[in-house]
């Protein structure tokens, strides 16, 4: 459709005014025209697809209205605003248009405006005319090999709105914040630039009706395939069967490629090649191949699954993912259950999300409308937030709307407030502490008035911090934690057992229950627990790191009797930009799932410990006659567990230093793995892995030799 081909202009004009045959830029396939109030995107056969109008500045009064085009080159178009409503007079804005033979039109913003005026809001008018508006996005990710042979990772490489119509589909690049968009207008972000003035850009595609997304991206990005790699079924799990995937390629271009080599590998959590496959193709324009791989059936396992494309013995592009089976599993003592998730996203839909934590033993939810989490089996809290610094005239609106949720939602507790403390200086602790205090008491007053028994757990503590925490008694908000009070035990290049630094998980954990023996017991409930896994972050897990130490900290944290531990989250990304890609900020990394849903081994391991911990009452934490072995242990229905590893290597993960990298998921980070002989109960004992899989293992005489290594083992059998 979008051929390079000669272009075909009207006479070229120094200057025109809503004149189509003298501002106009013409390619076979489509043309960008002056039209009444802007500019107008026709397809090939002159149809009208999209108009683009006035620039609205939203925070500020002013509106910009296109009054001049001007073409200034053969394949640019300038455009002159007139400025309404601007009582400064110091307003102008103007914007040029180049259009490529390839259907690509870019659109770049100058404006002027004076120091003081609110610029962030402007939106730009789009008025679809021959083409459906697509409310969701395209996020587009572009794998990327890490320079130091670390991990591959996702960078960023733009997202996309669509418009679809029956002869010809338009895809913009957001120049703004993709979720300020309304069905007539996009934002557009606006950053000074070298000249003082301010600057903006978004960019459309033009491609044929029924492209998608990724071919939009490709055929901006001038690259000559694309590359994606699929399954069909939510988070990449099974339950039982052959696991099967798919990967497709396309030629989004006009001209054929060939030479196409393609790869397909996968691997499994062992490190085993269990898929190595090689195909040559040759694609024609817009042509599509997709291929069909299975996996080996397993009980319970993970693969790593990768796709790449190499031409002329380049790679150009790859792209990758996990696949799981995880078997069915019913909790027997979901009532008590301690385990919980601070967060999640309706990816890919709600049912799928509440059916995925039911199944791997979720009970507590931060947040959620019991009305609906109840059909499922998961008890939803309430989580609200007063900005400390909000302006206190705003205050019972504002809690009003919190109690109107919660009560709506059939919420019986309310996790009330969220890190208040985080980058405070300890001279405003009482400051703060005071006007907290004083929100609790309106609160508290406000649910009397509505006839509300819902219980208050204190806000979420950012670490231990014992000076804010007593601040907060001292200010009289002590009796209102009727509910008890939340912390999140920030951890970071260390293994959940160590208590040493300020961010460790179980030195955060006894550091606040010893607070808590001053000040009042109360019930402790872990609202964010972590187990990150930034690539090549030496401060973050790596993926199999994050597997082992999910186990540990569930273990630890109901050795310690807290009421509730609620893992922040489920899904990768950031709830303003669900799905979305962002690998320089590590707060995109958090989820047991990758962004697109498929699963992580962090996943498999959260279901695997709650699996073995239902139910399980904690008796004693273990002491061996090898210092080096470390063990939690439990009683349960089904007999004593305990959970042990080896500590030779020492708590301390990683270490600072320039090119980091972590080490692939299938691949054993832990130096040391030692025979170790244990007292055995019985004459087989079952062992268990961070990932759930099941071993059998003798024992003779009493005794049974594991091998350990820092990963926990789950193990029932063993005497103590």
């Amino acid at each position: 459709m979008f051929k390079k081909l000669t272009l075909t202009l009207a006479a070229f004009c120094a200057a025109g005014i809503f004149a189509a045959e003298k501002a106009a830029i013409a390619y076979p396939g489509y043309s960008l025209e002056a039209d009444k109030g802007g500019l107008v995107i026709k397809d090939g056969s002159g149809r009208r697809l999209l108009k683009i109008g006035r620039q609205l500045f939203s925070w500020a009064p002013p509106v910009a209205y296109p009054e001049t085009v001007t073409q200034i080159a053969p394949d640019t178009l300038k455009v002159d605003y007139r400025i309404d409503k601007d009582k400064s007079g110091q307003v102008a804005l103007a914007a040029t248009f180049r259009a490529t033979p390839e259907g690509t039109i870019f659109a770049d913003y100058e404006l002027t405006a004076p120091e003081g005026m609110k610029t962030g809001g402007i939106m730009q008018e789009l008025q679809p005319v021959g083409v459906k508006k697509q409310p969701e996005l395209f996020k587009s990710g572009l794998w990327t090999r890490d320079a130091n042979g670390g991990v591959p990772y996702e960078v960023r490489d733009g997202y996309f709105r669509g418009f679809h119509g029956k002869h010809a589909s338009i895809w913009l690049q957001l120049g703004g914040n993709a979720n300020y968009t309304s069905s007539w207008a996009e934002h557009l972000s606006y950053k000074k630039n070298e000249s003082g003035k301010q600057s903006a850009s978004c960019v459309f595609q033009l491609t044929p009706p029924g492209a998608t997304g990724a071919e939009a991206a490709a055929l901006l990005r001038n690259r000559p395939l694309t590359l994606t790699l699929a399954t069909g079924k939510p988070f990449n799990l099974w339950d039982s069967g052959v696991p099967e995937f798919t990967v497709n390629i396309t030629n989004p271009g006009s001209q054929t490629q060939s030479g196409v080599e393609l790869a397909v590998t996968a691997r499994d959590y062992d490190g085993r090649s269990v898929l190595n496959e090689k195909r040559l193709l040759t694609l024609a324009p817009h042509q599509s191949e997709t291929l069909k791989f299975q996996l080996p059936e397993a009980e319970r396992m993970i693969w790593f699954a990768e796709a790449s494309v190499k031409q002329g013995g380049k790679e150009l592009l790859f792209t990758r993912t996990s696949l799981a089976v995880l078997p069915p599993h019913e909790f027997q003592d979901r009532e008590n259950s301690r385990f919980g998730m601070s967060a999640y996203f309706p990816v890919p839909d709600m049912e799928s999300v509440y059916k995925l934590m039911r199944r791997i033993g979720v009970r507590i939810l931060r947040h959620g409308d019991n009305r609906e989490c109840a059909k499922y089996g998961l008890l939803a809290l309430d989580h609200a937030n007063v900005p400390k610094a909000q302006d206190p005239s705003k205050d019972k609106a504002r809690l009003d709307q919190i109690l109107k949720r919660a009560m709506e939602f059939e919420n019986p507790e309310i996790e009330f407030c969220n890190e208040w403390n985080m980058g405070l200086k300890p001279e405003f602790h009482r400051k703060y502490a005071e006007r907290y205090a004083k929100l609790l008491r309106q609160f508290r007053q406000l649910c009397k008035e509505r006839n509300s028994d819902i219980r208050i757990i204190g806000m979420g503590i950012a670490g231990d911090d014992p000076k804010f925490v007593r601040a907060l008694a001292a200010a009289g908000a002590w009796e209102y934690f009727d509910g008890g009070i939340a912390m999140h035990p920030g951890r970071g290049n260390f293994t959940p057992d160590y208590e040493k630094n300020q961010w460790s998980y179980l030195g955060s954990i006894r550091r606040f229950k010893k607070v808590m023996g001053e000040l009042g017991e109360k019930p402790i409930h872990l609202s964010e627990v972590y187990a990150a896994t930034h690539a090549n972050d030496w401060w973050k897990d790596s993926e199999r790191q994050a597997a082992e130490n999910v186990v540990l900290t569930y273990a630890l944290g109901l050795a310690e009797g807290v009421a509730s531990i609620q893992f922040y989250q489920l899904h990768d990304a950031v709830w303003h930009d669900i799905g979305g890609v962002n690998h320089k900020d590590s707060e995109y990394s958090y989820g047991l799932l990758r962004r697109d849903g498929a699963v992580k081994p962090s996943l498999l391991a959260y279901a695997a410990v709650a699996e073995q911990l239902d139910g399980a009452k904690f008796r004693k934490y273990l002491t061996f006659k090898d210092p080096q072995v470390k063990g939690v242990g439990f009683d349960t229905p089904r007999g004593p567990l305990a959970v042990v590893y080896d500590r030779t290597d020492g708590m301390v993960q990683s270490k600072k230093s320039p090119g980091f990298i972590h080490l692939e998921p299938w691949v054993d980070h832990w130096k040391t793995h030692r025979e170790v002989t244990l007292p055995a109960i019985s004459d087989e004992v079952t062992v268990i892995d961070s990932i759930g899989r099941a071993t059998q293992v003798k024992a003779v005489d009493g005794k049974v030799t594991l091998t350990l290594s820092g990963a926990p083992l789950m193990v029932y059998g063993l005497q103590f």
